[in-house]
């Protein structure tokens, strides 16, 4: 397609629209997953990790603008409507990284483009994303086998014999931050658990 409108002298034709219609379904695939983890949010499933704060007290000035709406007569809210033009900003910022999502509301504050030196872009740098340390990660229920797989692994490099000692030695500290993750994201769901009996 890209090589017959170059020929005919008319790019961005069919390219163009495709590329419009992407980015259409990456919207509301965004906002369906942020409405998902409000929705976790709602049912005592909090995230974890060091965005998480913030994510929280997001979701919760939501959640009051929604109670708040609900009591304001005639209004009926049935669907998910409201909810996602009040989560759609968010959702813009919500980007999928290594094992969590980054919620790149303030690029100031955003580890990779610190550790990058480009303290001026508009996309995090997720290639580079550090979620144990990135004040705007945060983990999710969703987010806990990876972790826990990353563990696993790591721990079976470090009991097996042939590899070496300082290698082991080298894979203690990542082992124990998956570990640290799984704890974190294990009491989030289990403070959840606890409120629910």
């Amino acid at each position: 397609m890209a090589t017959t409108e170059g020929y005919a002298a008319r790019p961005g034709g069919s390219q163009r629209l495709f590329l419009a219609e992407v980015e259409a379904a990456d919207e509301e695939n965004q906002v369906a997953l942020t409405v998902e983890a409000f929705r976790e949010f709602e049912n005592g499933q909090m995230p974890a990790g060091p965005g998480a704060r913030s994510l929280i007290e997001l979701f919760a000035h939501i959640d009051a603008v929604l109670h708040e709406a609900a009591r304001t007569p005639p209004k009926i809210l049935e669907d998910d409507a409201h909810l996602e033009s009040l989560l759609r900003k968010l959702a813009a910022t919500r980007h999928i990284g290594p094992a969590n999502f980054c919620w790149f509301c303030d690029p100031s504050k955003a580890l990779c483009l610190k550790l990058a030196g480009t303290p001026n872009s508009t996309k995090p740098l997720i290639g580079m994303c550090d979620s144990a340390r990135c004040p705007q990660a945060a983990h999710h229920s969703c987010h806990r086998p990876l972790w826990a797989r990353q563990a696993d692994a790591i721990e079976d490099f470090i009991t097996n014999r042939r590899v070496a000692k300082g290698e082991r030695k080298r894979l203690e500290p990542e082992r124990d931050r998956a570990l640290r993750v799984v704890a974190e994201i294990d009491s989030a769901t289990s403070a959840h658990l606890v409120g629910a009996d």
